[in-house]
């Protein structure tokens, strides 16, 4: 972040400082109370004198601004407001000169609009508010911007795609479409660009890549627009016809749209859905789902019953067949939800991808029920309401897998009369949905399902061997479908031989990995999540802490010993790794670790080991503790 004094760039000095400017320019124009700037910076356990190190902070910033009497920051009764002119600022501009080239390319006037979206990505250098602290606040924001840098680059290449520059724009479409694999618009661009330069071939290519990048991350094929390019380049037609729309906002993400390259305004019926058979977007179903009948009486009933929610949170540690229970449910329940099914990964499990923004995941089911992709709102809430209107009163289910948070969320819940299923790690209870807690399978179940994956033959031959490798599973869906994949693979191999493997600790975690699918992995995305919790730092010292103690049986008094720290901090800290599934809780103030989150934490991974900079929390000696100290 910089400050422009009127003859040069200045800094601005020390990262809390940045970040209370941060929070005033994504304000700007509204009160921000101290008692938000004390959360986004101190977000565990505020300094006693944290209000006035933040009025020591406005101070500096003034003094850096130049803005000694206060008219630039405003002091507001408990807190603080930014007056920044609308064109002050390289994101005021930025959003400007993206708005007016937009409007350009709606026109038509795709020289005018290359040169405007040019000029406001032109703007941006390297990440924005990368020198300050990322606060929640920040962290969003970042988000929205980097969505809207790249919905700006949709509308500048179809900008030049309209002039002629497609050749000139392949290197550029090449990397975002490797940075943004699902993003069909940018694929459809690419096909354009590479059909423009005469190479037919590669442009197939980038079609068939596409297709294994939507199949492969969300079982989904290509849109219809995308599909009718592919069909266009193998009869030999002409793809002048099929200029895509300028992307409006950052919901336009998802399916990007062909279209007649028409201006807006020529066409009355433009901002109408298109009228489209029900969409069926569910993944396939599995074909060997086995057990779960008590959970899928319980969510159906739940899901279809007059006295049901018809909105359903299925929660559940990392591995325990979340996905898989609800995309099964899902299809039993097509009956009941006749305008169809839409399905959304939200990417909260995937070490790969970032999670979802809400904006973008809005876009691609509003291009699912006919909305044009110019026609989609560029707000999120705005986009959101245009989406509880398009679906109240249709019966349409809403599957919206491997969620973050609430606020990922909330923006994408159905209107009226349709129903939506959520998965995900924390049990989202703000929602104002049911939660249907996940655990493991039953060991009758267990085994059923190793028998309909590996073979009930070798099963029914080795019941014992089975046993053990279901324990050493424990009974979790994930395990048990890798422990299958490895038996499949080894058909003439005796289940007892896999059965020793899991029996040793230290060979366990990699004996479950298999292909793409590996246990440390799901467990591991939890670990990620801690670091956006308030107290994030210390939550991993004090999880391996817990694992290398190897007790099974956990109180907040024996975690304030062996972390040095009180009881009540103990006690937060212990239901922050609930939350996040990483410990469970089988009654009131105690709480179990399972043994293969053990050896993922002490084995398969470095978590943070060693000193918390914010509270202290270290690795003492074990010994002192275990001889002196009784669990409770």
């Amino acid at each position: 972040m910089r400050l422009w004094t009127g003859s040069d760039w200045a800094p601005v000095p020390g990262p809390r400082p940045r970040t209370l400017l941060a929070l005033l320019l994504i304000g700007t124009g509204r009160y921000v109370s101290i008692e938000h700037m004390v959360a986004e910076l101190w977000p565990a356990d505020p300094p006693t004198t944290a209000a006035t190190l933040i009025r020591g902070y406005i101070l500096q910033l003034r003094r850096a601004l130049g803005d000694l009497t206060g008219e630039t920051i405003l002091t507001r009764a408990s807190g603080y407001e930014l007056r920044c002119p609308t064109d002050m600022t390289d994101v005021a501009r930025f959003d400007t000169l993206t708005a007016q080239g937009r409007a350009a390319l709606a026109k038509g006037a795709a020289e005018e609009a290359y040169l405007l979206l040019t000029q406001a990505l032109a703007l941006w250098r390297g990440e924005p508010y990368s020198d300050a602290l990322l606060t929640t606040t920040v962290t969003a924001e970042v988000s929205r911007l980097d969505e809207r840098r790249l919905t700006a680059a949709e509308a500048r290449i179809e900008a030049g795609l309209l002039q002629g520059r497609g050749p000139e724009l392949i290197h550029e479409l090449q990397g975002l479409t490797g940075e943004h694999p699902l993003r069909e618009g940018l694929w459809a661009q690419l096909i354009r660009a590479l059909h423009a330069a005469d190479r037919r071939a590669d442009a197939l290519d980038a079609y068939r890549r596409a297709r294994q990048s939507l199949v492969e991350e969300l079982g989904l094929e290509p849109g219809p627009d995308l599909r009718e390019l592919h069909q266009a380049i193998l009869e030999g037609r002409s793809l002048a016809d099929r200029a895509g729309p300028a992307p409006s906002g950052p919901e336009d993400a998802g399916r990007g749209g062909v279209h007649s390259g028409r201006p807006a305004e020529e066409s009355p019926a433009a901002s109408m859905p298109r009228p489209l058979e029900p969409p069926l977007e569910l993944p396939r179903d599995i074909p060997a789902f086995t057990g779960r009948q008590q959970d899928l009486s319980s969510l159906q009933r739940l899901m279809t019953d007059p006295g049901g929610s018809g909105a359903v949170v299925i929660t559940g540690g990392g591995g325990m067949g979340k996905s898989a229970l609800a995309v099964h449910l899902a299809h039993r329940l097509r009956d009941h939800f006749p305008g169809g099914q839409l399905y959304v990964d939200l990417q909260g499990s995937r070490e790969d991808l970032k999670p979802l923004h809400p904006a973008e995941a809005l876009g691609r089911m509003l291009r699912s029920l006919g909305v044009a992709p110019m026609d989609v709102p560029p707000d999120t809430a705005e986009a959101a309401a245009r989406f509880r209107s398009l679906t109240t009163g249709r019966g349409i289910l809403v599957v919206l897998d491997n969620a973050v948070d609430t606020s990922q969320v909330e923006p994408l819940l159905p209107g009226e009369r349709s129903g939506v299923l959520v998965t995900g790690r924390r049990p989202l209870t703000t929602l104002g949905c049911a939660v249907h807690h996940l655990g493991p399978l039953s060991e009758q179940e267990s085994v059923a399902m190793l028998a309909a994956l590996a073979g009930q033959d070798r099963v029914t031959a080795e019941p014992e061997a089975a046993l053990r490798i279901t324990h050493y599973c424990e009974s979790l869906p994930l395990a048990l479908r890798i422990a299958a994949a490895r038996l499949t693979s080894r058909p003439h191999w005796p289940l007892w031989w896999l059965a020793d493997k899991l029996e040793s600790e230290h060979h366990r975690l990699g004996e479950l990995a298999v292909g793409d699918m590996s246990l440390r992995s799901a467990f591991t995305v939890s670990f990620r999540d801690l670091e956006s919790e308030p107290s994030g730092q210390d939550l991993p010292p004090l999880l391996r802490l817990l694992a290398i103690s190897g007790h099974h049986d956990i109180t907040a008094h024996l975690t304030a010993a062996l972390a040095g720290i009180d009881i009540d901090q103990a006690e937060r800290l212990l239901e922050k790794l609930l939350d996040t599934r990483l410990l469970d809780s089988p009654e009131p103030g105690r709480y179990r670790m399972s043994d293969l989150m053990r050896l993922v934490v002490t084995i398969g991974t470095e978590v943070h080991d060693g000193r918390c900079a914010t509270s202290g929390v270290a690795e003492p000696s074990l010994h002192g503790i275990e001889s002196g100290y009784q669990i409770a």
